[in-house]
């Protein structure tokens, strides 16, 4: 299919020299690189030295009889039931045959703290385990054996914390349930471990490294679980699965597996139902996860990086989901099909929220897949295209939308021969070529955000097509259109060199645009006369926005004959009509300025009193009106400006003249006042005016009024009445006047004298008073 780049798998049989173990390798420190969105992964792979042992010739036993009498001549505990296993322990057992030799028993044992290897060279098996119940091998070392562990026909084998190394590898068949965990398997000359038909299985918290062939292999097992593992430098790939299905494969670290003619981490060949997630693979030959003819695989969060062709690559692998991974740095190798995630021949898959970043050609590449989706992922800093599709059928139903597509060498999108297509609400920005770019029919082309591209949106030779309600900005072609019988509608394209551009087009319509604010707003080329283009809808009576439209006639399109087409029915995209002065009295409440505005697409307002912002709200695109109460009596400068939706703006000025021409409120106070011979005159008045208040009184030889409205007596005031006139003036001459009388009456005779009534009331008067009256009568007597 990729022209020699693809490998398809074959079961692998290598011979390969046991590598010498460089210092650096012994000393366990291999540092990955730099995970861009987590940190460093650092691997640490130790090789193991081994103990001392009793030393025992090979042990065999081929039916429960030998194992009993064995039992009993070695003393071994235990006594072969489930609960209480034999235990054959830390026996040194070296032979070019089989070291331990098990079959045909019902018996439980347990193989512990053993070491087992050959006299020279690879000889037969280190533990060979055939038709028995129960089996656990667990602490064990097993080396320079051809088959280091081989188990068949047993139910559950047990594997735990054994190192196997310089043999050919671990084999189990037809062993439902087994489990290896916590063991260091390296330089096998063969692959790490190697299952076939063993369902159900653990591979677990495993350091399986340097081995010539696969780190494992497993071959028709269904329902594996994979966890925890490293796989890395082995020769072949890390994990590779041939007719598994419903296996987990989560949280292993797959790296630097890098034999040329392997397909790289993980690979799955008619495979189903697989889930791939929380793992971390990179460096490794190829490609990080390989799916062929495999259904239904679900690979979720992982981090894949640093390939050489591929981080992801499905072949007639339909339903798959690849969702929330991090891939980067893949396709160094510089191949030209190179990519971050690559779907062959593989329909009805979910790419969504993933970032993918810094790969070599593309970022996603689809390849004659139909109903794909493509959703929600972050695609930036690919070398070439964010995502490229390419048919050679008539493939149809992509779904590509609301992805943030930046700063990919050449083009956002690139799709060739894709029809029925939905390309929806994506952010496409920074591309030296175009942003949307597709050879292709029926596709709908809705509510993209595309702009600092040579093209923002760009369709070629293609029929049948939806442009509609894209904001297209700041490119040199904001839409770029080679189409026959395509609408072009409620579009927003602006500070394009050419806003749109039809070139070789025919019977399309476009109208609801709004085209604005581009160094040409419109262009027709080698339009087809025979089939003109409509750059209105007759029936409707709608045409296009313009901003540079003056309301006067049609709206003239250039074309490259000379002849202009038109636009029958051409409105402004923004507008804003200010009267030029208004006035209204300071007391009037709920005053109201209405100003006509208008946009298609707007953005806000905002208002300046006497160059002071005072307002600045969202615009519906209608006229504007806002409340001018509580200004004070003077002139006022008013600046509107109302925003288009892409920034453009158009302000306009106007005076207010706000006048104070009510006179103060009336006045509120006592219209007569009567005071005693002697008394202090304080009496207050009030009046509202909202200019303030200048208080004055006519009689200013007896009598005095303060700022603030304080009536007072400027001299002692004689018994008498006193006719005066209040007056409360704004400052621009309105007043109201109150007419009052001052009464002033004599002292009462034969009362208390003036100053005793005025000490009154503080503490100690009554102490006071006495002593005051009893001076007087002794005066009187």
């Amino acid at each position: 299919m990729l022209g020699g780049f693809i490998v398809k798998p074959a079961r692998k049989s290598l011979t390969l020299i046991i590598l010498l173990i460089t210092p650096l390798l012994l000393s366990g420190v291999i540092t990955s690189p730099v995970n861009e969105v987590g940190t460093s992964l650092i691997q640490s792979l130790t090789k193991i030295s081994t103990p001392s042992y009793d030393s025992h010739d090979p042990i065999v036993i081929l039916n429960d009889t030998a194992f009993d009498e064995m039992a009993s001549l070695e003393s071994w505990d235990g006594d072969g039931s489930p609960g209480t296993p034999f235990i054959i322990d830390n026996y040194n057992i070296t032979s070019d045959g089989m070291c331990i030799d098990i079959r045909n028993t019902i018996r439980a044992f347990e193989i512990r703290n053993c070491y087992l290897s050959s006299i020279s060279g690879l000889g037969g098996a280190g533990i060979y385990i055939n038709n028995v119940t129960q089996a656990a091998i667990v602490d064990t070392f097993v080396l320079t054996k051809y088959w280091s562990i081989d188990i068949v026909n047993t139910p559950a084998p047990y594997i735990e914390n054994c190192t196997i190394h310089d043999g050919y590898t671990i084999y189990l068949y037809k062993c439902t349930g087994a489990t290896i965990t916590e063991c260091d398997i390296y330089d096998n000359t063969g692959n790490g471990v190697y299952l076939d038909a063993c369902n159900s299985s653990l591979i677990s918290n495993n350091e399986i490294f340097d081995n010539g062939g696969q780190g494992l292999l497993v071959e028709s097992s269904d329902f594996l679980t994979i966890t925890t593992n490293t796989f890395a430098k082995n020769g072949d790939e890390g994990i590779s699965l041939e007719v598994c299905n419903n296996a987990t494969i989560h949280d292993n670290d797959i790296w630097e597996n890098d034999f040329p003619g392997s397909q790289g981490g993980i690979y799955i060949i008619n495979g189903h139902y697989n889930l791939i997630d929380v793992n971390r693979i990179w460096n490794n030959s190829n490609t990080g996860i390989y799916t062929d003819n495999s259904n239904n695989i679900q690979i979720i969060d992982n981090q894949i990086y640093n390939h050489s062709r591929l981080g992801i690559y499905t072949y007639e692998s339909h339903h798959s989901n690849m969702t929330g991974n991090d891939i980067w740095g893949n396709g160094w190798g510089l191949d030209p099909y190179a990519s971050g995630i690559y779907v062959d021949f593989s329909n009805d898959s979910l790419i969504e929220n993933n970032q993918i970043w810094n790969n070599s050609y593309t970022g996603i590449y689809i390849d004659d897949s139909e109903h794909v989706e493509i959703s929600s992922n972050h695609i930036f800093n690919n070398t070439d295209y964010g995502i490229h599709g390419e048919v050679i059928t008539n493939n149809q139903y992509l779904t590509i939308q609301e992805n943030v597509i930046h700063d990919n060498g050449i083009s956002g999108m690139y799709l060739e021969g894709y029809d029925d297509s939905i390309i929806a609400h994506n952010q496409i920005y920074n591309h030296s070529d175009r942003g949307i770019d597709f050879f292709g029919n029926r596709n709908e082309v809705v509510g993209n955000e595309v702009y600092n591209c040579e093209t923002g949106i760009g369709s070629f030779e293609s029929h049948n097509n939806t442009f509609s309600e894209n904001v297209v900005y700041l490119c040199l072609d904001g839409m770029y259109i080679v189409n026959i019988g395509s609408n072009i509608t409620d579009n927003i394209v602006y500070d394009n060199e050419y806003g749109i551009y039809m070139d070789n087009s025919g019977n399309c319509s476009i109208y609801g645009n709004d085209i604005g604010w581009n160094t040409m707003n419109a262009y027709e080329r080698f339009t087809f006369p025979d089939m003109p283009l409509s750059w209105y809808n007759n029936l409707t009576k709608v045409g296009n926005w313009w901003h540079n439209y003056n309301y006067t006639g049609f709206y003239n399109i250039t074309t490259e004959s000379g002849i202009d087409s038109q636009d029958l029915f051409p409105m402004k995209s923004l507008d804003l009509v200010v009267p030029a002065s208004f006035e209204f009295e300071i007391l009037e409440t709920d005053k109201a300025v209405i100003l006509e505005a208008y946009a298609l697409n707007p953005s806000h307002y905002e208002i300046f009193i006497d160059g002071a912002s005072v307002i600045v709200e969202d615009w519906d695109g209608g006229n504007i009106k806002f409340f001018v109460d509580g200004f004070a009596h003077g002139s006022y400068a008013i600046v509107v400006v109302v925003y288009h939706i892409s920034g453009h703006s158009m302000g306009n000025d106007t005076t207010a003249e706000v006048e104070d021409l009510t006179p103060p409120s009336d006045i509120e106070g006592p219209a007569h006042i009567e005071i005693t011979e002697g008394d202090v005159l304080l009496t207050q008045y009030t009046s509202y005016d909202p200019s303030g208040i200048i208080w004055s009184v006519n009689n200013t030889e007896y009598f005095a009024i303060s700022p603030t409205g304080l009536l007072t007596g400027v001299v002692d005031l004689t018994v008498g009445d006193y006719a005066l006139r209040i007056v409360a003036q704004d400052p621009y001459g309105h007043s109201t006047v109150l007419e009052i009388t001052v009464t002033v009456v004599a002292a009462p005779s034969g009362g208390l004298p003036i100053f005793l009534i005025l000490a009154i009331g503080g503490v100690g008067a009554v102490a006071v008073l006495v002593i005051v009256i009893v001076g007087y009568k002794t005066k009187k007597g």
